[in-house]
């Protein structure tokens, strides 16, 4: 994995979205997977971050499954 722009990921999940409506949704998801919020808390994850490091984009791909 690399680091990705959230709002690269998000469109990956949400291909026929804005790139802003793809970020909210993605982010929604994050919230309502406690398993995956707990994860990237302990790899420093914040909600304002625009950028994942690789280890908190490994954790996205391995809760939510390949976009």
């Amino acid at each position: 994995m690399k680091a990705i722009y959230l709002s690269d990921l998000a469109l990956q999940y949400f291909p026929h979205s804005t790139s802003r409506s793809a970020v909210s949704q993605l982010r929604r998801w994050i919230v309502l997977n406690s398993d995956l919020t707990l994860r990237l808390k302990e790899l420093h994850y914040h909600t304002h971050q625009r950028a994942l490091t690789p280890l908190q984009h490994e954790a996205v791909v391995e809760f939510l499954g390949e976009p």
